[in-house]
């Protein structure tokens, strides 16, 4: 089953965000995958901001869907202009890439103790235009290209605020709704009641909101996230994490616990393993238990 189709038919829905190494090809990459075949509705690449990173992301995603997997297209709309996100799309299509996830600023910093930082907000007009004309079969100039484009979109919403989202926030998505928005990814969630005060919010829009879950890999990269990256990591997780002999089994542990409260709440989730993809079967082998 499709993200597409389990997110339509209410069924709780678990993607994964996966990082191809420096060095390492898509083909040798995706055999670190094998635990995820079957286990999980969709599968993120996430690229840097640059024309190779793209068509790396395109070609990964061309095999993820050889492979069986649903892939899904990250778009970037920061410093870029209607003709690259234009193309960026048509070659997507090409290789049976439906699934878009669309940001305009995403500001990342990886690193051994920092290793995500997440910040967006769509720019609606630039990139819904152009999925306007490719839908009705033509380019940004309004000539005829070979088919009519379908694509299933979803959008990055800040959920770090709970249930005091700005009111500027909620507008800007139910118009993203109104332009064709699926449904929409939060940024990485810890804390459970902020969430759920902002699903709850959000809820008259009807539209799924998936929760990004991060692994995390050590106390100092919490710290970290907590100071810089604007993350609200109870420090009750960090000391756990901190006191832990074995890091991914606690953060494997806490993660588990965290998508069993929120289960109820959203429409599901998005696992950001950090270079853990590899090892993270025996997790979603327990989140189908649940599903």
């Amino acid at each position: 089953m499709d993200l597409k189709e389990s997110l339509e038919k209410k069924k709780f829905v678990v993607t994964s965000e996966i990082y191809l190494p420096h060095g390492q090809s898509p083909e040798e990459y995706l055999n670190v995958l094998y635990n995820l075949w079957g286990r999980i509705d969709g599968v993120r690449y996430h690229p840097f901001s640059t024309d190779v990173a793209v068509s790396d992301s395109l070609a990964l995603c061309r095999l993820l869907r050889e492979k069986k997997f649903d892939p899904v297209f990250q778009v970037m709309t920061r410093d870029r202009n209607r003709l690259e996100i234009q193309d960026a799309l048509i070659h997507a299509s090409s290789a049976g890439v439906e699934n878009l996830l669309v940001f305009s600023e995403d500001y990342r910093v990886t690193g051994d103790s920092l290793q995500e930082m997440m910040f967006f907000q769509v720019d609606m007009g630039k990139f819904f235009s152009v999925i306007e004309n490719l839908q009705r079969g033509s380019d940004v100039h309004g000539k005829d290209i070979d088919s009519e484009k379908a694509f299933f979109i979803g959008s990055g919403v800040d959920a770090s605020q709970g249930g005091k989202a700005p009111d500027l926030e909620i507008r800007e998505m139910e118009q993203l709704v109104e332009r064709g928005t699926k449904y929409f990814l939060t940024t990485p969630v810890f804390d459970i009641d902020q969430f759920e005060a902002f699903v709850k919010k959000v809820s008259p829009l009807g539209v799924p909101v998936i929760a990004e879950i991060m692994m995390l890999q050590s106390g100092m990269q919490a710290r970290m996230l907590k100071r810089y990256g604007g993350l609200n990591i109870p420090d009750r997780l960090i000391e756990r994490i901190e006191r832990a002999p074995v890091k991914f089994d606690e953060s494997a542990k806490i993660m588990l616990e965290m998508i069993n409260a929120i289960k109820g709440i959203c429409a599901g989730v998005h696992i950001i393993p950090l270079g853990w993809e590899g090892k993270i079967g025996k997790i979603l082998h327990e989140i189908r238990r649940w599903r």
